[in-house]
Parts: C-alpha cells; structure tokens; sequence
C-alpha cells in the first residue's frame, strides 16, 4: 500500500513537472530560463515533499511494517524499533516519548518504559503528571514492592496534581489497602467508579470494595480494620474467625537489645512457599509498639485477584526496618516462620540483624 502510494505521489510530481519544464527547456538558451528550469526540476520536488510532511499525520516511522495476513495492524513490538530510532534522531518530543514508554509496558519492558517517561519528565520539567503515572506504574508492574516505595509515592504525588486519574485513584487505593487504611482505599476506588470505565475494569474495583467489606454506593467513611491491637492476644471468637476466614493472626515481639532507632516501620510480607516474585501480601505499620498483634487478610493483598483465604501455607517475613524501606539493611530486627491454615495465632520474636 506504501510503495503504491510513493507511485501515485512521484506521477503526480512529474505531470507537475511536465507542465512547466518544455516551455523553460525550449528556451534554455537564455540564462535567466536555464536557471529556472532547473530551479524547478530541484525545487518542485523538495517543497512537494516538505508539504506533504508538515501536513501529513501518517507515520513513516512505521510505514515499512507489514499488514499481517488477517488485515489487522503490527504487533507493538514491531513498532517499538522504528519509534525508537526516530526519537534517538529527533529526542525532543515529549508525545513520542510517551508512545515509546506506553508500547514498552504493553510488552512487559518495564525498565525501558520507565525510561521512556523519564524523558517525557526532563523534557516537561516533571509537570506531565501522565507521564509520572506511567513510570510510577512501570515500576510497580515491575516490582509490586515499590507501590509501598517511591512508585507508591509517585502515585501520591499524582493524586495531589489530578485527583481524579484513574489510574492513580487505582494504584492509589491498592496503596492506601496494603497499608491498612481500608477508607482512603474505598475512597479512591469509588471516585474511580465515577469516571467512564469499561464493564471489565468496574468488576475488579467492585470485586476490590467487596472485599474491604464496603458498599460501592456507600458515601460514608468505611471502618478501617485494626492493624495493632493489644498485646492481651484475641479472644477465643477471634481466634475462630481467623480460621474461618482464612485471616492470618501474628503476635510480635521484639528481642534484645529491642533499641530500634525512631522511626523504624514494620512490615508484614506473606509469600506462597518456593515461589519466586513479588509477595501474595503485603501490610505497613508505623509507629509500631511492642508486644504487638498484626492481622493479614485478603484486604492486604498487592495484586487484584490475590486472597490469603485460598493458601494452605504461606512464608511470613516480619521485618522491623531502620531505614523505613522494605529491603534489608544492618540494624533491622526480622522474623521469618511458616504459617499453616487453620493453626490460629502464629507468634514471632523479632531478633536484631547484623
């Protein structure tokens, strides 16, 4: 289709052509006809070209891609290369740049595409909160670990600028789930209803609202369920409703020298057993004192369609952080054990790491 299209332009530059060349030719004997003849035969083809790109929408960057066999358009990946050697030419452009970060998360390349709106960020001075957002989303496609990091952060950041992004009010309400604050998760995710949104995407946000337990049409705050409770442990109902619904209930102590520095935060990471990736679970508790009692739900999962309820075992990392980040560093006091459906409360002593 692209070579037929060349064809039919060049024809029409040479009938162009053909209509001003003979008379110039017949008197090229002149300087003054000369000169204009081959003005005409260098310049009618160069403006032609040059306006037809000034006006023209269509993107030669991908013109050289094959129509597959049913008709439709190429895969993204095909279209990443092109655009990609097009913006190393030309790299002021913001809007092609956020193309590139976009096809790069379509196609699960969540560094690059987090470089990609990097670019977008310098070149706007980090005022393209969309751009934000789709790093900050990268980053957490990559890692679910970074939505309770800088990623989680970012999402914020967005939410400040535009409180209304759906995407934002999305990763912004998984956030505000994992750390325990179940009304602000509610919050968002019913403002995220308001908005136009697919049959596919209402029934996750709905599914997610279910399970905090809150109405999608309610207007009222929801009741956060309790992180910290006290140290006396639950009660024998307590305990049988963790069985029940699947709720995973931690005692945890601290060991000596039990000195964390100020502003050491707590987290609790569920995994599936021998399974690589991110965490089934995930909860953050500042100002956390001990003996302290912790429970896990499904509200905690990171990921839409995650539940605790459906595991029979899972590997429980309790993690008091100096740094107050989720990775592991010298002065941190840890606890890992196993926990097994049904066994009610599981109690850890949290120890000092080198």
């Amino acid at each position: 289709m692209a070579a037929g299209f060349v064809a039919i332009c060049v024809f029409l530059v040479a009938a162009a052509l053909a209509c001003v060349a003979p008379p110039l030719w017949r008197d090229r004997g002149k300087p003054a006809s000369t000169a204009a003849l081959t003005a005409s035969c260098l310049l009618i083809p160069v403006l032609a070209a040059l306006t037809y790109l000034q006006s023209s929408n269509h993107q030669w960057a991908h013109a050289g891609l094959e129509i597959r066999q049913d008709g439709s358009p190429p895969a993204v990946d095909q279209l990443i290369d092109p655009l990609r050697a097009r913006l190393e030419a030309s790299p002021d452009d913001p809007r092609g740049w956020m193309l590139l970060g976009a096809s790069y998360t379509q196609v699960e390349r969540y560094s690059e595409a987090a470089q990609a709106f990097d670019q977008v960020l310098d070149l706007t001075g980090g005022r393209d909160m969309d751009a934000l957002m789709g790093k900050a989303e990268a980053l957490i496609l990559e890692n679910p670990e970074r939505l309770l990091q800088d990623a989680g952060e970012m999402v914020e950041q967005v939410l400040q600028a535009d409180p209304a992004n759906p995407k934002g009010l999305w990763y912004g309400g998984l956030r505000a789930s994992a750390t325990g604050e179940s009304a602000v998760a509610a919050q968002r995710w019913r403002a995220m209803l308001q908005g136009p949104v697919t049959p596919e995407v209402r029934a996750i946000v709905e599914g997610e609202l279910n399970r905090l337990g809150a109405s999608v049409g309610a207007s009222g705050p929801v009741a956060a369920e309790e992180e910290a409770v006290g140290a006396t442990g639950p009660s024998a109902a307590e305990e049988e409703a963790a069985v029940v619904t699947g709720n995973v209930e931690l005692r945890l102590s601290l060991g000596p020298p039990a000195s964390p520095p100020p502003g050491a935060v707590l987290f609790v990471v569920a995994r599936i057993p021998g399974q690589a990736g991110p965490p089934l679970a995930a909860k953050r508790v500042d100002g956390a004192r001990f003996p302290l009692q912790v429970r896990l739900s499904d509200a905690d999962a990171m990921l839409p369609g995650a539940r605790i309820s459906d595991q029979p075992e899972l590997a429980i990392t309790a993690r008091f952080s100096a740094s107050g980040q989720t990775t592991r560093s010298p002065g941190d006091y840890e606890a890992q054990a196993r926990w097994q459906a049904g066994q009610g409360t599981l109690e850890l002593e949290l120890t000092r790491q080198p």
